[in-house]
């Protein structure tokens, strides 16, 4: 996907056509958030949002009941396992999940965000682009639309599912497979949103940096693969499957 370079001169999109833009034209779209950089309205909107969405779903009793049953699973996939004095902790730590999760994602999201951006802007330096932080920053705050439109797909899915696990990923396709396996692992890591995520993300960082988006999304897959695969291999061994 080429850069039309006379958008340049454009000026900034207005805040509801940067973020309907991401979704539906995200490369003429990260052009012109790249020439001229807008990050904190949006940043905030899904930073909001998802603290909002995910401390309503918390808050409910199959909320509460996910959250249980995900900690268990989780610590099951790490070799590790539930006794009655810990599952009685997990009930009481669910009462107030709803508050944690709400204001972690308040807290946490704008930092990881910001470390996002400075992680990849750092890269992209060492690979001699040529750009301002606040550039990379604003492309990885829109591609966070993405996100939010996971979170709006997939709470919904997980009231009706009871659970917390991912309805979206490559693991919901082979449901025989067993549990805990490295296959299943690493199907379960793959997650179609964070795809989508992944590859507006790299049209974003093309626009600013001026390369094919395919390149920059090849370079972001190979990352996402070795994390995936990593994650993968450390619960098959600590789970012993």
């Amino acid at each position: 996907m080429t850069q039309d370079t006379s958008l340049d001169a454009a000026r900034p999109l207005p805040f509801v056509q940067r973020v309907i833009g991401v979704v539906v034209s995200p490369g003429e779209t990260m052009a012109r958030i790249a020439a001229a950089p807008r990050w904190l309205d949006v940043l905030a909107l899904t930073t909001v949002l998802l603290a909002v969405g995910y401390a309503v779903f918390l808050a409910s009793d199959v909320g509460k009941a996910a959250y249980v049953d995900q900690a268990v699973a989780s610590i099951e996939s790490f070799g590790g396992a539930v006794n009655p004095e810990m599952y009685a902790g997990l009930q009481r730590q669910a009462g107030f999940m709803s508050w944690i999760q709400g204001a972690s994602i308040l807290v946490i999201g704008p930092l990881m965000a910001a470390a996002i951006a400075g992680i990849l802007f750092g890269v992209f330096t060492v690979l001699g682009g040529e750009a301002q932080y606040r550039q990379v920053l604003a492309v990885v705050s829109h591609a966070g639309v993405i996100n939010l439109l996971q979170a709006a797909f997939t709470l919904p899915v997980n009231y009706q599912r009871q659970s917390m696990s991912s309805a979206t990923n490559l693991a919901v396709f082979f449901p025989n497979m067993a549990e805990g396996s490295f296959l299943a692992s690493m199907l379960g890591f793959v997650d179609l949103f964070w795809i989508w995520y992944l590859v507006v993300l790299a049209i974003g960082l093309a626009a600013v940096y001026r390369r094919k988006w395919t390149s920059v999304a090849g370079g972001l897959f190979v990352v996402y693969v070795l994390i995936g695969l990593a994650i993968a291999a450390i619960k098959a061994v600590l789970g012993g499957r």
